[in-house]
This record gives C-alpha cells, structure tokens and sequence, in this order.
C-alpha cells in the first residue's frame, strides 16, 4: 500500500518535469505491469521580476506581470516489471508582459511533448539498497512562437538522459532523487538537470512532499549582452534552482487529487516564477 500511495504521489507530482522553469523529476517506484496512471495537471505560474543574467529587474515586467496558465495530460505505464513508459503533452498561454517585440499579442500553443522509458536495475523490495532506475526521453518541439520574452518553449527536439533513486527510509517516509542530462537542436544549450524529494504519508490517504530542482545550462548567452536580439532567447544560458511541495488526498479507488506550490528561488535568464497547480489523477 505505501509504494502505490508512492506512484500515485509521483504521478501527480511530476507536474513540474514539463514547465520551462522546473523540473520536479521521475520517480523509481514504477507501476506494476499493465498498471499505470493518468493525471490532468491545471497550472498557473507568474513572475513579476525576472532575472536579465544573474541579475534580477523589473525590465519588460514592469507594467504587467509575466503569466502563464497550461493543462497538462501524463500517462504512465507499466509494460514489463522493472520498465515503465510515459507520456506527458498539454496546451498552454503566456500572456504579453506589456513590451517587447510582439506587445500587443498572448503566445499560445501545444507544449513539447515528452516520452519516455524508465528501466529499474535494483528494487529495494528484493534489496537491502534503494531502488535504482535509469530514463531516457524523447522531446518533441510543440507548436508556438519562439523568439519572444513570453513564449511557451525553445522550440527544439531533442532527448534526455537521468538517474534516479528512491529509497523508504520508514514505513511512511520516502525520498529519492534525479540526475540528469538533456541535449537539443536549434542551438539552445545543452542543460544539466536534478532534483531531491522527501515524501510523507499519512494514513495511506495523504501525501506531502517537499522538492528541490535545479537545472543548469552549459553555456548560453545572457538576456541584454552585446548583440543580444529577441530571436536569441531560445540561445540563452537558462538557469533555476525552484523549491516547491505537494499535497496529494488518495481518495480511493486509484483516484487522487493533489495541489502544489513551486517558486523559482534564484536563476538566470529566467523569470521569478510563483507556479499553481492542481491535479486530478487515476492509478490503475
């Protein structure tokens, strides 16, 4: 009971591995086979400051906050024991933070999506170690506007590749972790990415649980340097270290609904966003 209020928990949670800003990671519990999850993520984040390289201004924000609202759909699926597939794709609209180059219009469109398969190569339940997983994921570039300070995405395909942990340090607690590496075309640098959860369960009914992610470009250019054009945006060094937490109420019979609050704590070339979110999930 405690590792499927785990997968419901991480279902739910991995809300944040798809937004540009954050990345809450992919968990080493893995469904059963021909089990799974589906959850509907309804998210809204918004940032009245952003950072123009490490240094953090109003800028273009100064008239208008910076917001952005996405509903997200993710699948996960068991198909063998100690593999897993996933599936992650929405709709989203950032709105015009009152200048820049396209003042007068909202960017909309299909996120990137995202596909994955997860291999377990250690399961703490036949082990004295933690649970052990590797992922690698496919990205396919969604279809929006790029070259803008409120565009949805970079606009580049590409994959990821990432380790990950998980360990039940108690019958209620658990925590687990994600190191990772992600490449794309279209110039947009190369990042490395991680995260660092600790998961409460109370009573197999609620869940909380508190995470750390950070995502580090290799090199990039900075918002306003010599030569800096809107169109470069996709070029630049993004960096965010965001802090965030989820409650999730397992309401029975594999249904869960969750809501969870992230902020980017420091950055670069990124916005200081205060991210919503509420998810209704199913586990199967």
């Amino acid at each position: 009971m405690k590792r499927l209020s785990l997968i419901a928990i991480s279902a739910v949670m991995a809300v944040f591995s798809y937004l540009p800003f954050a990345n809450a990671g992919n968990s080493a519990w893995l469904p059963a086979p021909g089990g799974g999850s589906v959850s509907l993520s309804l998210i809204y984040q918004n940032a009245e400051e952003f950072y123009r390289g490490s240094e953090k201004v109003p800028g273009p924000l100064a008239e208008d906050d910076l917001t952005q609202k996405t509903a997200t759909v993710q699948i996960k699926y068991g198909l063998m024991d100690s593999v897993a597939l996933d599936l992650a794709v929405g709709g989203s609209e950032a709105s015009k933070p009152g200048a820049g180059p396209k003042e007068s219009d909202n960017e909309r469109g299909v996120t990137d999506i995202n596909v994955g398969v997860t291999v377990r190569v250690v399961d703490e339940a036949v082990t004295q170690g933690p649970s052990i997983a590797f992922r690698v994921g496919g990205i396919k570039s969604g279809s929006y506007d790029t070259g803008y300070i409120n565009s949805i995405g970079d606009g580049g395909d590409g994959f990821e590749v990432s380790g990950i942990i998980g360990k039940f340090l108690s019958d209620n607690f658990a925590v687990s972790g994600e190191l990772g590496y992600r490449m794309r075309n279209e110039d947009i640098p190369d990042a490395i990415f991680a995260n660092v959860t600790g998961s409460l369960i109370f009573a197999d009914m609620f869940g909380l649980s508190v995470n750390y992610t950070m995502e580090n470009s290799t090199d990039g250019i900075d918002i306003g340097s010599e030569g800096f054009t809107p169109s470069l945006f996709p070029e630049t060094e993004e960096d965010t270290h965001t802090l965030g937490s989820t409650l999730t109420f397992l309401v029975g019979g594999g249904a869960s609904i969750s809501g969870s609050y992230a902020r980017v704590i420091d950055g670069r070339n990124a916005g200081e966003y205060n991210i919503f979110a509420v998810s209704l999930g199913y586990s199967f």
